[in-house]
């Protein structure tokens, strides 16, 4: 009997803490990626809910099956201009022990089928890209639409570089005060870049602060003598969120120092790992690795056209 003639699959809810997070887990180790995606409440934001479908893959053994893979279908909802959102998202993980027997490619047929049987786009998302995944995204005819590097800096087993800041630079720490100054510089960073959501200054604030683990005396706003406000960081508990230039501030060493500034808080406070993400067609990407940051795996984010 094969490992697929061995195996039962059954569409109902998962329970996360017993069965889900030992997977992801499982999963990430293999793979990298994003660690938030072992997470128990950012597993249930993307498995749970009246509008998700689960499907379990379980191993047939006497006295119950275990869990070998898992899929999840939930709506998506466009905002601003990406109107190719508005559909259903598809979510999957194959046990690494499980791999190789063609368990993934039914596991994405499934979730295919039923993120078109609600109709609007179809998206496929993994937050751990691998050489076996992506072959088989490009073999059901999907395009990738979206990728980031997952990286990570050590800040228990290496020191910090000394940022060095352009002549005259103030750094003021987010605050009531300098919230709408942070989002003048967000702006003027990205304003001009594909997929901008155009958000007004409440909501981007409301955005950043909504992170149960924002912490504000790591985010940092550079202003530059005979520019003003030019570059801004925003962080969270062991993550650098965003970082920012405005285009006339560039080439200055600006974003390394701002991000060297958030690491040396984030290691004065006791911290001993620092994350990013970073879209893999932004060249921030080689300032970051030749801070130190180390790769970690790929996320990603594919669509059926």
């Amino acid at each position: 009997m094969s490992f697929i003639d061995a195996v039962e699959w059954i569409v109902g809810p998962i329970a996360v803490e017993a069965e889900l997070v030992p997977l992801a887990e499982r999963c990430l180790a293999a793979d990298g990626g994003l660690p938030l995606s072992a997470d128990p409440g950012f597993l249930r934001r993307r498995w749970t809910g009246d509008a998700v479908t689960t499907v379990q893959v379980r191993a047939i053994r006497e006295g119950g099956g275990s869990l070998v893979a898992a899929g999840a279908v939930r709506p998506t909802f466009g905002d601003g201009p990406d109107l190719w959102a508005r559909g259903a998202t598809f979510v999957g993980m194959v046990d690494p022990q499980a791999r190789a027997v063609g368990l993934g490619g039914r596991l994405l047929d499934w979730g295919l089928a039923e993120c078109r049987s609600r109709g609007g786009s179809v998206t496929v998302e993994t937050e751990s890209l691998t050489g076996d995944s992506l072959r088989l995204f490009d073999g059901r005819g999907l395009r990738r639409v979206f990728a980031e590097d997952v990286l990570r800096f050590d800040l228990a087993a290496r020191g910090v570089p000394e940022a060095v800041w352009p002549g005259g630079t103030t750094l003021a720490a987010w605050s009531d005060v300098t919230a709408e100054r942070f989002f003048r510089v967000y702006e003027g960073a990205f304003r001009e870049r594909p997929g901008f959501p155009g958000w007004s200054c409440g909501r981007w604030i409301a955005e950043v602060i909504g992170d149960d683990e924002f912490r504000p005396e790591w985010s940092v706003l550079a202003t530059v003598q005979g520019l003003g406000d030019a570059g801004f960081l925003t962080a969270a508990d062991g993550w650098v969120v965003q970082v920012g230039v405005v285009p006339a501030a560039r080439g200055r060493g600006l974003g390394a120092a701002l991000v060297t500034e958030a690491l040396r808080r984030m290691r004065a406070a006791g911290a001993d790992e620092a994350w990013l993400d970073v879209n893999v067609d932004n060249p921030a990407g080689r300032l970051y690795r030749r801070l130190g940051f180390e790769d970690r795996g790929r996320r990603a984010r594919f669509r059926a056209f």
